[in-house]
This record gives C-alpha cells, structure tokens and sequence, in this order.
C-alpha cells in the first residue's frame, strides 16, 4: 500500500489529525498543516511538565535571494526565556532555550549563539522532541549523554502528505508571480 493509498482509507490530511486539541477547518489546514503537530509536541512538554514561555507556530518568508522570493516556511517555536526555573546549566538559564522545527530543517535547539540540530527525524515523535528538550533544560545543548528514543510521530504521513501539497501550493503561486 502506497502512502496515497493509506491516505484514502484512513482520512485526509485536510480532516485534520485525530486526537488534535486544535481545531482546524479546511482553509486552516491547507495553510497552516503542521499546527496539529506543534499542539502534540506542545502536549509532550506539558506531561513532562515542561513548560514553555512562549509557543508560536505560523509562516515565514525570509525576503529574497538573487531577485527570487524565498519560498515560505512553515515553523514551531517554543522558547523558555532566561531565568526561567526549569534551566538548569548555568549558560541555558542565562541564554534561554529555544526548540525550533521547520518544513524545510526539522528540529534544533538554540541557546544564546549555540545551536544544535537535532539528530531525529523531520516529524519525530513528540515525546521524542520532549526529551530533547528537557535534556538541553537540565544539561546544556552540548552534553555527551544519552539521546532521546528515535521515533516518529504516529500521524507523520498526514503531515508529510499536507507538507508536499502546500509545497506545491506556494510552488504554483510563485510560478504564477514570475
């Protein structure tokens, strides 16, 4: 069975990903596919109950290159400012810790200047993205220790069949722009 194929049995990506806590209508979707993603992840954090200060999830479109429109991006942003209880390493509780994922990069975390992408994959599993986080909480970004679990997130064919169609959505107007 093809992903296709798996996608016309079970449901679309337009439906929106069972057991979401966001709604999401037909037009927000096909705008804006990945928010059902950023509220599992969110909801990972908050079992761990790692809280974020901020959470934003949207498009953004970094201006030109060569006379050419970049193509949007699609992200999730969660940042723990400095001071924040749950940092623990000196230089993350005086930087803040951001965790980043983007359509186009997948996961990393930053603190300060330091950046880390994180070996996972593109749509890991939230518990995944959970553990990263809190292990740049309490031990810095650069600690030799244990990674998190591998694994994927159980609706990431939704997600990956909605990212393809939006890519070919903004392809299309940009084409139509040119």
């Amino acid at each position: 069975m093809t992903a296709i194929d798996e996608q016309q049995t079970t449901g679309t990506a337009q439906e929106g990903i069972p057991g979401s806590q966001l709604t999401v209508d037909d037009a927000t979707s096909a705008t804006h596919p990945h928010l059902p993603y950023a509220d599992a992840v969110h909801a990972a954090l908050a079992e761990l109950r790692l809280w974020p200060d901020l959470t934003e999830a949207g498009t953004r479109r970094e201006g030109t290159v060569m006379g050419k429109r970049q193509r949007p991006e699609l992200f999730a942003r969660l940042e723990w400012l400095p001071g924040h209880d749950d940092l623990a390493t000196l230089d993350v509780q005086a930087e803040g810790l951001i965790v980043e994922w983007s359509h186009l990069g997948g996961w990393a975390i930053r603190s300060g200047r330091d950046l880390v992408v994180l070996d996972v994959d593109d749509i890991a599993a939230p518990a995944t993205v959970a553990e990263a986080a809190m292990h740049a909480a309490l031990h810095g970004l650069r600690c030799a220790c244990e990674q998190p679990p591998p694994g994927r997130w159980e609706h990431a064919l939704y997600l990956e069949i909605a990212l393809v169609a939006y890519d070919e959505r903004q392809g299309a107007r940009d084409d139509d722009d040119a």
